[in-house]
Parts: structure tokens; sequence; C-alpha cells
């Protein structure tokens, strides 16, 4: 089954799909603008999702049906942002209760089983102390077997103990690697497995237990196999307002107090892991030091953290990670005066920010499908209701037009002539998240007053996801920082 966009509801509707017959036939209308939808284990739809907005307001609720032949019925509904969270993500084998992630009591998302008839949350299934749990894990009949959740890696929480068991015998056979059970048999004796490291690139294992045999299938990096990479490193230290805040710190093999390339994720309510990540390992390579932090309004580390970001762009977001390069400096291992703002997405806006914010900080700055205009961006309302939450706060129309005013401060595009340090800019024409306009307007308004480049990749999406848009970019990011630090 599949949900898509349906023309002819203009909205989401459910279509059973014949990959044999090639047939596509539709087996759910829409029903109340539901833009999500869930099916049991039998392949009945009994779960839909939707949000409007209502006095300025996103509005979540969730449908419902007992049976194939009756009406949706709404058995949720709360205020996105202002009420605790709450998303349904499979239900019992009777389908009279649910299981739920929502942040209520302890603040992080969390499991809970939620009885659909009293409109009752039951119990807390489960927890963890800091981080949000991410998900739940489901075997091949649909039947939810366990959570998942991030520290630096994948963590996983099955419900039976013999899956953690088969988890724990493959982590054994691979030492020293992160694992994660990509895919299995019905009777799990065969399985495919990706492992990997910080310093280790991907690679899938497929094991057959009952003959006891398994190997390597397949690396997502078949070229850099025979390769060593810098081991990354956790790092803690308290903002300038006191709260702590944590990220990562690779070291480039062999080089006393490198020079650093500051390197803050996109998102930005997502957030860094310690995953092998070759563009950071690219640059260490290259003998940079390469600092991530995981800023407020980073996702993962509970709601309180996330929504400290809210509404902080070019403010507390951006100071946190200017505290964490000042911790760093402090501690004597990176070079004090040789410093790159790196970014892509926010951290392309974030190293554009910092251009004008502190301009005698940086050698260079780099920003890869960055954000110059933040009030381009949300002055659009249908931009504006996809930011909603996360730049301004427009729960009250009347004060839209002042919180977009505010963000003249925080747009790079205002604040040119402030800028001291060379710029490389680089923009996928096919950018569908950030409009490659957002580079090329830049560079058209800087070139005659900074040392500023602009490269525009044809076709290059905003993830610069196939080979020839990636070697435009490496290439053209290590001659700028040759040249530049």
């Amino acid at each position: 089954m599949v949900a898509t966009y349906d023309d002819k509801d203009r909205a989401y509707s459910v279509f059973k799909v014949s990959l044999s017959e090639g047939s596509f036939d539709k087996i759910q209308n829409n029903y109340e603008d539901i833009n999500s939808w869930t099916a049991d284990q039998a392949g009945i739809v009994r779960i839909g999702v939707s949000t409007k907005k209502e006095d300025d307001k996103f509005i979540y609720s969730i449908w419902y049906r007992a049976s194939a032949d009756q009406e949706m019925t709404k058995i949720h509904t709360h205020v996105v942002g202002d009420d605790n969270t709450f998303s349904i993500i499979g239900l019992n084998q009777s389908g009279d209760k649910a299981y739920v992630m929502s942040d209520r009591e302890t603040g992080r998302e969390s499991l809970w089983l939620y009885d659909i008839n009293r409109g009752e949350f039951e119990s807390l299934l489960m927890s963890n102390d800091r981080y949000d749990l991410s998900g739940g894990l489901k075997n091949s009949q649909g039947e939810l077997i366990g959570t998942y959740y991030y520290d630096d890696f994948l963590r996983t929480h099955y419900f039976d103990d013999a899956d953690s068991q088969l988890e724990k015998l493959v982590s054994g056979s691979l030492p020293g690697k992160e694992i994660s059970i990509a895919s299995y048999s019905a009777d799990k004796k065969r399985l495919l497995v990706a492992a990997t490291s910080d310093s280790q690139v991907p690679v899938y294992y497929w094991f057959d237990l009952a003959k006891r045999r398994g190997g390597a299938w397949l690396s997502q990096y078949p070229y850099l196999m025979q390769k060593t990479f810098s081991a990354v490193e956790n790092i803690t230290f308290e903002a300038s307002d006191g709260m702590t805040v944590s990220g990562y710190l690779t070291m480039p093999n062999g080089v006393k107090k490198p020079k650093l390339i500051v390197m803050p994720h996109g998102g930005p309510h997502s957030r860094d892991y310690k995953y092998f990540n070759p563009f950071v390992q690219f640059l260490a390579n290259s003998g940079y030091a390469v600092l991530q932090i995981n800023f407020r309004g980073s996702s993962g580390f509970g709601s309180a953290f996330e929504v400290a970001g809210y509404y902080q762009w070019g403010k507390r977001m951006q100071q946190d990670v200017y505290d964490g390069m000042d911790w760093l400096i402090s501690t004597g291992r990176v070079s004090e005066d040789k410093a790159c703002a790196v970014g892509a997405s926010y951290g392309g806006y974030w190293a554009l920010t910092a251009a004008f914010q502190q301009p005698d900080r940086f050698d260079c700055i780099v920003s890869i499908a960055g954000i110059s205009d933040v009030q381009d961006l949300v002055s659009d309302r249908e931009r504006r209701d996809y930011f909603s939450g996360h730049i301004i706060n427009d729960d009250n129309e009347e004060t839209v037009e002042a919180a977009i005013a505010e963000l003249a401060d925080v747009s790079a595009i205002n604040h040119i002539s402030k800028i001291k340090a060379p710029m490389l800019l680089i923009h996928g024409t096919k950018d569908t998240r950030v409009p490659y306009a957002q580079s090329k307007e830049f560079y058209e308004q800087a070139k005659r007053k900074i040392d500023i480049e602009y490269i525009e990749v044809k076709d290059g999406t905003h993830f610069f996801d196939d080979n020839e848009s990636n070697q435009i970019r490496y290439k053209a990011i290590s001659e700028f920082l040759s040249d530049h630090l």
C-alpha cells in the first residue's frame, strides 16, 4: 500500500499497488485533509493524521476507526508547540490500544501505551534519561517489536529478549563497530547488518546463523576501505549563559595545534552524530581540526533543549557555537588565530552570519546552500508556515510583520559592509529546500565589495547527492581552504 497525493481528492489518499500486475487501485479516499495514513497488520487503514492552521495555530489531529466499514473518528487533538507531542507509531494486535510517542511527563519523546476507547494514556513503556526516542522497530509483519534512540550512535531496545540476544550475538562478531540489523529472514537465521564507527566506512555484512557463516557484502565507500581516518571525540562545555552543550571534535592525525574548521549542522532542528562522516574526514585528512556543536535547538536531546533554540536564528543558536569555539581554543589543542566557518543549509546560514557578527574571528567563510536573507525566506506565507516555530513566532498575525522586520539584523545580505573574510558560496540550481537565489543574490550584491567566489552547480540538489556535484564541492572547498586558511 502507498499513501500519495491524489489529484482527484487534492489530498493524500491510499492506493493498493501490485508490482506483478502493474495495477494501482485506490482503497482509501482522503478524509478531513488527512496527510498521513497508517494501516494495521492486516492491511486495514486504521489511523490518519491531519494538520490544519486555525487562528494562527497548527492543529494536529489523530483519526481512528476500529474496522474497515466504520467512519474515521477524531480521537486526539493538540496544538503544535503548545501541547505535549502525540504521534501514533503502531497498534496492538486487537487494535484497541496504540503505541504513542509523546514528551508528556518526561520532557523527552518516550513510548506510551494509549487506550483508544477511553482516550487515556495507560502506561509508560520506554523512556531514556537524556535522549528522545526516535521511533519504533517493526518486524516484517508490521508488529512493533521495540524502540530506538541515538546517543552518539543508534541504540535499540527490544521488547523480546530473544531479539536483544540476537543483536548482541551479531555485535560480538564485529568488535569495535557500531551495528544495526538492516534486514532479516522470517526465521531470523539470515541477516543483513550495517556496521561502521566514527573512523571506519560503513560496510554491510551477511550472516547465515544456521550455517554459522558470514562476511562482508557491500561497502558504501569501497574506495576508502583501506584508508586510515581520524577518531571523533565527544566534547561537552558550558555555554556563556550556563546551558550545557555537547558536540564532537575530529583532530587530524599527526598535526599539532591544527587550524580549525567550525562546522555547525543544518536543520537547524536536527543534530550531528558520531558516525563516519566523509566530509568531516575529508577536512581532517587535509590537516584541519573539525568542530561540530549540537547547539540548543538541536533535536534528540529533549523538548526543552530543542525549544530553547526556537526564534534564535543569529542569536543563542549562533552564540552556542562561538562559545564552543572559545572553549576549544582555551584547551590549547588548536590554533588560536586560524579558523574558517564552513556549513551547509542552516550551517551555511550560521557561517554567513558569523562573517558579519564576528568579522575578525574567521579567516574564511564557506556557505553551501546557505541562507543569506532570512526575511525573504519567511516573507512568503507558505514558506513561513513551513518554518513556523523555527524562525519567527507567528501565532499573532498582527505581529508577524514586525517579527519579519527584526530578521534584518540577522540576515547577512544586509551586512555585507561588515564582512572582512574571503567567502565561497556553493549552491545547486535544483535546490528545492533553499532557493539558489539566496546565494546568487548575495554574490551579486557583494562581488564588488568583498573577496567572494560563487559556484553554481547545475542540477545540484540541496544535499549534493550525486558524485559530480560532490566532486565540484570537495574540489572547490579544498582549493579555497588551501588559499585562505
